[in-house]
């Protein structure tokens, strides 16, 4: 059984893993490096040095398999001959399938042959066998586990253990021990852990509680509105301190997507705590409009002129359009949560204009280092290959197991 990594072994994101046998190819993830976010480019310019997978080619890989609904994972599925299946749960299908129409315009996995697996299913691609297990991330995330009846090898995906569904990823270490190789990512390693002021998501709730309590001024939050974990702290938090929680309607379609996915997401018309903003952003209010998914909660409406009534009642999800308006006509001062990766504040000269008034308040989607060694010593596997990390000569120093150092397109045998 062989390893190559296409992309991945020197960066945060863009995970491309294949496992070979002689008679069996299969790719696990198929993802845009996070430099895409930034760039205006076409997907074509982030292809990996991948043979007989794109749509140009005769295809010699046998399947692909997706570990969750991030793109830095999926984003060049579109590029794939759609002879080849694509294997995900049937929770990740049915949010690619709903989110797709809301992504840019290139992104259309429609054609695919796209296969739902369950979590803990047992599937057989050939010589492989391989199985999907749940882990602590995003919704449906997972970590897939390979074997060839001889080697065994678990590729960790994303993962964490420090959200109030860490018991996924602590269980998968209990499941799969002693493999013969992990593919492991090291998202945190570049970071030190005492400059993680919110180690858990609780942490975060209970911080964004006391900021919005302690302060009489508007308050403005960025984050990711597919951040269902960090959407559900603000709502909870919002309650606490009677705080009235203003989003775009992309969100709210979101909210309404996760909801038909599992009950316990509340919807907009669920949340009396909740309105929508209904300007800015004319890209995404169009393509709104064209799924019925825009005035969807046209009850819910809020216009500036309520939100300059009472100013401080509010925490508005970051709009440019809106910010910019109350900041123009009434808003004197304010509070502006950052809610997302500290990286993404260096590479971006918007949160330049509101540094001043700046409040980090995040907890990472990535495993600490002291967990990740925990993980490692409860799997106990023979060796290590890097993935998703900027720091893969630190597993060494980290880890005592053999590192199996790789550069992007280098095949071993495992």
């Amino acid at each position: 059984m062989k390893v190559c990594v296409y992309r991945g072994t020197n960066e945060i994101g863009g995970n491309c893993i294949e496992v070979a046998t002689k008679n069996t190819r299969v790719l696990f993830d198929f993802g845009l490096p996070l430099s895409s976010v930034e760039e205006d480019k076409p997907l074509t310019d982030y292809k990996v040095n991948c043979s007989g997978v794109y749509a140009d080619e005769v295809p010699s890989v046998n399947a692909i398999f997706i570990t969750h609904n991030h793109p830095d994972h999926y984003g060049l599925l579109p590029l794939i001959n759609p002879k080849i299946p694509v294997y995900m749960t049937k929770t990740l299908h049915e949010i690619l399938v709903k989110i797709q129409p809301l992504l840019p315009g290139e992104f259309d996995i429609s054609h695919l042959d796209i296969r739902d697996i369950d979590l803990n299913e047992i599937v057989k691609i050939g010589d492989l066998t391989i199985i999907a297990h749940p882990v602590d991330h995003a919704p449906s995330a997972c970590a897939y586990e390979v074997s060839d009846g001889t080697k065994r090898i678990l590729y960790t995906g994303d993962i964490r253990f420090h959200s109030n569904q860490n018991w996924k990823s602590w269980k998968l270490a209990d499941k799969t021990k002693n493999p013969d190789c992990l593919i492991m990512e090291g998202t945190r390693l570049s970071r030190s852990e005492a400059t993680e002021k919110y180690p858990t998501e609780d942490a975060v709730y209970k911080k964004l509680i006391n900021v919005l309590q302690d302060s009489k001024k508007i308050a403005f939050i960025s984050m990711s509105s597919q951040n269902l974990d960090r959407l559900v702290s603000v709502i909870k938090a919002c309650l606490v301190t009677e705080r009235i929680f203003v989003i775009d309607p992309y969100t709210a379609a979101l909210l309404d997507i996760f909801h038909e996915l599992s009950a316990k997401v509340p919807t907009v018309e669920m949340l009396q705590h909740v309105r929508i903003y209904y300007g800015g952003n004319p890209s995404m209010s169009s393509k709104l409009i064209d799924k019925g998914m825009f005035y969807t909660h046209k009850s819910k409406k809020i216009t500036i002129q309520e939100i300059e009534e009472n100013p401080e009642k509010y925490i508005v999800k970051y709009n440019s359009t809106l910010v910019k308006a109350l900041l123009k006509n009434c808003v004197k001062d304010y509070d502006f949560i950052y809610s997302m990766w500290h990286g993404y504040l260096t590479r971006s000269k918007t949160w330049d204009l509101y540094k001043e008034h700046l409040i980090e308040v995040h907890t990472s989607g990535h495993a600490q280092v002291s967990d990740l060694q925990e993980f490692v010593k409860k799997v106990s596997p023979n060796k290590i290959i890097p993935i998703h990390t900027e720091c893969k000569n630190d597993y060494a120093d980290i880890f005592s197991v053999p590192i199996v150092v790789l550069n992007d397109n280098e095949m071993i045998e495992i």
